[in-house]
């Protein structure tokens, strides 16, 4: 009664927004944790020394680039080519990819608590077994990563589901916004599993990183419910409040996703250019600016950890913000078309003007990082745009649709590094290359942010109506 009584004091909505912040968190952490852990991992080689561009042309000055390492143990090596270490590396994303499809309609059908702890229970039992598996043969820790990946890939799909029926539509904004839990475990990842590592051994980054995960599935267990109705602790003015703002459009009922219905919609394919063009945009600003940074301008971005942390941590802080101002807007009664096409413009249009000028900063890594972090801390408003608007065409289907087009969104992982490379090799100057890749990538972001203003739709769509629902009305 003291726990419940305690609980009460504070809206349960709001500890189910607290909790889905830290369900993005602990995903986070299992995605990027081995990005850290790898390099202990593995035994290094004498390489020559690779100049970059700039430096090379006497234009920026890096210091003590032949600085000795450290013979720090961190614990067993392994002799990986690059080859296997990419694989390993990218066995999360394989298995995301794989996994997005079935995702959404498994949330709606077993509900979205039980699918992300089912998710939770089997990502703290591989993460844990990886300390083990790597002595086995890096195909078994590669494995693991990719049924790693398809568990992370149930978690955004189920937490539409949670979203979709916990939030008043005025609300739904800043509960969205907990989807960036995610920079924050980015962030504490390096930060945690890079201490651990340097003065400990690499396998305790694991055991670390896994003990945060079970503490975290105890309490999601405990305080989360699929729905207000199954809620132990809410008050019935709350429950009441949420079933009259959503007025009778979402239902926890089971029903098969209308498939055929879906992909005739051009609202949803609006949605899928927009998202596409979203994670276009990030996939270059996550992956290959840091290479054009060391490789081209001669800085290396994650040598710094206040510069590496500073744009995740602004679009956290930003996407909030936004959150905040779109459900604001959303209480004055402004229309939510209005409110979504006008802030593409930030999460879109913004970024991609800014990502297309770093074509013109060449050699200046100040221009860069700065360019970079002001793309990512506009890009926070996406919690107003398309992550948001799988909601506002069907509450009831949102986790299928968001599986959907997180596949579709999830492609641009392997086409932006193949057009880095394609570009990179197509032309003799690196500048000209360098300068073509942002600007497709400006232009992605632009033409699907357009695309979506002049087609897209906030509408609840009529294949929203589920069977049952249907027939109870007709009765």
């Amino acid at each position: 009664m003291g726990c419940k009584a305690c609980c009460q004091k504070i809206p349960t909505r709001f500890l189910i927004a607290a909790m889905i912040f830290f369900t993005n968190y602990i995903c986070y952490v299992a995605r990027s944790n081995i990005s850290i852990s790898l390099p202990a991992m593995v035994k290094s080689h004498k390489k020559e020394t690779l100049v970059a561009d700039c430096i090379q042309n006497g234009i920026n000055y890096k210091q003590n680039t032949t600085q000795a390492e450290l013979d720090i143990d961190t614990g067993v090596k392994y002799d990986w080519n690059e080859h296997v270490q990419g694989l390993i590396l990218g066995a999360y994303f394989y298995g995301y990819l794989f996994g997005c499809l079935p995702a959404g309609t498994m949330a709606e059908w077993i509900g979205p608590v039980w699918t992300i702890q089912t998710s939770n229970i089997i990502t703290i039992i591989l993460n844990s077994a990886c300390v083990w598996l790597v002595a086995i043969h890096w195909g078994a820790l590669f494995a693991a990563r990719f049924v790693i990946g398809i568990c992370g890939a149930l978690v955004y799909p189920s937490i539409q589901c949670l979203v979709s029926r916990w939030a008043p539509p005025e609300e739904r904004n800043i509960f969205i916004a907990c989807l960036m839990g995610g920079a924050l475990g980015t962030c504490m990842t390096w930060i945690i599993v890079g201490a651990v590592t340097k003065y400990y051994q690499w396998s305790w980054g694991f055991h670390v990183m896994t003990l945060q995960m079970l503490i975290f599935c105890i309490v999601f267990g405990i305080v989360t419910f699929d729905s207000p109705e199954l809620h132990k602790w809410i008050t019935e003015k709350e429950l009441n409040y949420i079933k009259v703002s959503q007025e009778g459009k979402v239902s926890t009922k089971k029903a098969v996703p209308p498939y055929k219905a879906i992909f005739k919609s051009f609202p949803f394919w609006s949605l899928s250019i927009l998202h596409f063009g979203n994670m276009w945009g990030l996939y270059v600003q996550l992956t290959t600016v840091p290479k054009f940074m060391k490789e081209y301008v001669g800085f290396d971005i994650k040598d710094s950890g206040a510069l590496s942390s500073l744009p995740h941590l602004l679009r956290l802080f930003s996407g909030f913000s936004f959150g905040y101002l779109g459900d604001f807007l959303r209480r004055k009664k402004i229309k939510r078309s209005i409110i979504m096409k006008s802030f593409i413009i930030c999460s879109h249009l913004i970024p991609g003007i800014l990502m297309a000028t770093l074509a013109l900063a060449d050699c200046n890594s100040i221009f860069v990082v700065v360019l970079l972090t002001l793309s990512m801390c506009f890009n926070g408003a996406a919690v107003v745009t398309n992550l948001t608007n799988p909601m506002d065409l069907s509450p009831n289907f949102a986790g299928t649709i968001t599986g959907i087009i997180s596949f579709i969104g999830g492609v641009t992982g392997f086409m932006v590094p193949s057009t880095m490379a394609e570009l990179l090799t197509a032309f003799e100057s690196k500048k000209i290359g360098w300068g073509a890749m942002f600007a497709i990538g400006g232009f992605m972001y632009c033409i699907c942010g357009i695309f979506f203003m002049i087609f897209g739709s906030t509408d609840i769509q009529p294949w929203n109506e589920k069977v049952e629902t249907q027939q109870e009305t007709s009765t």
